[in-house]
């Protein structure tokens, strides 16, 4: 008599385990907050657990039974498949690419103008810091008041929210002592409407000392100042001089090709441009070009 052999696929199981899990891991997720990468990345050696419980589980079952075991490689090839689409959905969603992906297609760009909160320094301030601002145009004022206007990039579903977070002020002042410090702020009221300051151009008093770091572009109109200057981190400074201003300009770069203009540059060590008695004095550390003319 011919014994009928029955054949059991292992994967198929595991497979169905697997789906409802990351289901559920997903799910929970985007209730609670958690990091659904994180914590996939640390138990997805359950799933090689799973296919020895299962096969385990056949061979135990039908131990008496004239059975076939045989691996469901379809199954188990779709479990792997799930895990490295799941993990790398879980990537794409918490390093925020799928919010900016979102953004691109739900926001549009906005070019605005926004006066910056006037700031009336006190006589106790001594420096004005100004940090991390990318592209920036310095001029003097006559009197104690920090004025200016700014130019965003506003990313809004709407110009009436463009509208919206262009009233709000960009730029803040924090005093500490006898240092005020002025740096910017982005404003956002969710992931799809939001500004940032792109360009800056700021009026400060001619008789405090100023120390600007971290800018991309720096031009720095030289005229009615009567403080000193360091510039530190300042990719691009363009100074532009009037010609009774008594200054020393001081660049602190590897030779005069990163120096320019329509002066006459001298270098020893570092390079220098001196205009008038040098009452005052602008440093410049860590840049990469330099230029000064005289207007």
């Amino acid at each position: 008599m011919k014994i009928q052999m029955k054949i059991k696929r292992v994967g198929t199981i595991s497979m169905g385990i697997v789906l409802i899990a990351f289901g559920l891991i997903l799910f929970l997720s985007q209730i609670n907050k958690f990091s659904a990468f994180n914590l996939v990345l640390k138990i997805w050696p359950i799933i090689l657990i799973l296919l020895g419980l299962e096969l385990l589980w056949y061979r135990y079952s039908s131990k008496d039974e004239a059975v076939v075991i045989k691996y469901d490689w379809f199954s188990i090839l779709c479990i792997f498949l799930v895990l490295i689409v799941n993990i790398g959905i879980f990537a794409i969603r918490e390093s925020g690419l799928m919010n900016r992906i979102e953004s691109s297609f739900l926001t549009t760009t906005y070019d605005m103008d926004a006066s910056i909160d006037e700031y009336m320094v006190d006589e106790g301030i001594n420096k004005i810091i100004i940090d991390d601002i990318n592209n920036m145009v310095i001029r003097s004022t006559s009197d104690n008041k920090i004025i200016g206007i700014g130019k965003l990039n506003v990313y809004a579903t709407s110009k009436a929210e463009a509208d919206e977070l262009t009233k709000l002020n960009g730029i803040k002042y924090e005093k500490s002592g006898s240092t005020l410090y002025i740096y910017t702020s982005d404003n956002r009221k969710d992931e799809n409407n939001y500004s940032h300051v792109r360009n800056l151009e700021i009026f400060l008093p001619g008789n405090i000392d100023v120390e600007v770091m971290n800018c991309r572009n720096l031009d720095l109109v030289f005229d009615g100042f009567k403080n000193n200057w360091n510039l530190d981190g300042v990719s691009n400074v363009n100074i532009r001089l009037d010609k009774i201003s008594n200054v020393a300009v001081k660049a602190f770069v590897e030779s005069l090709d990163y120096l320019s203009g329509n002066v006459k540059w001298s270098f020893n060590k570092f390079g220098e441009y001196v205009n008038g008695d040098s009452s005052n004095v602008i440093n410049i550390f860590n840049g990469s070009v330099v230029t000064v003319n005289e207007m």
